[in-house]
């Protein structure tokens, strides 16, 4: 009778172990399953606005546009007479009267003022979504024919423009003469 007795505490004991164990009481603490990180949006490109006409000398040429979603902001200007100096703009919608832009009063957020090079590339990183106005500037004193395209690349991944310069104003602003006339487009 005496054997019977010390079996029920051996059990008793193994039931406990297996209780504790069943329970985590390894110490080893639960396990997590890794975040997977996070799958890179593709980069993707939308021609925003593209157009091409005459340009009169001395005039500033205008017309607004939407941007639907934030990403980087490519710009192509072309010209047929490398020896024009044109200018490239963008400045919120409805706003940049012919005074204001001879002022250089504007709020411009994309600026790119004449220079030798044609086709003329602007990239500006980080380009919010909203509504704009693109402004094309013939300091020339003959006629022009222009063309642009804005195109709009988000998503990671995107090749950076080739040839692309950020927008900025140019050294020699103060020798552009002031244009006499401004047209919608």
């Amino acid at each position: 009778m005496f054997e019977r007795i010390r079996v029920v505490p051996a059990l008793a004991g193994l039931a406990l172990a297996a209780s504790l164990a069943a329970c985590g009481g390894g110490g080893s603490g639960p396990t997590s399953t890794p975040t997977p990180a996070p799958t890179p949006t593709p980069c993707t490109q939308s021609t925003i606005k593209q157009e091409g006409g005459g340009i009169t000398p001395s005039t500033l040429l205008y017309d607004d546009f939407s941007v639907p979603d934030s990403g980087r902001l490519d710009v192509t200007l072309d010209w047929t007479f490398a020896t024009s100096p044109i200018g490239f703009y963008i400045v919120p919608a409805n706003t940049c009267t012919l005074a204001e832009f001879n002022a250089r009063t504007c709020n411009f957020v994309v600026r790119s003022e004449p220079v030798t090079t044609k086709p003329r590339k602007i990239s500006t990183p980080n380009f919010a979504a909203g509504n704009y106005r693109w402004l094309v500037a013939n300091y020339a004193s003959q006629q022009e024919s222009v063309s642009f395209q804005i195109v709009l690349q988000k998503g990671t991944g995107c090749a950076p423009m080739a040839g692309g310069r950020p927008s900025a104003s140019a050294a020699g602003e103060a020798d552009l003469p002031p244009l006499g006339r401004i047209e919608h487009r």
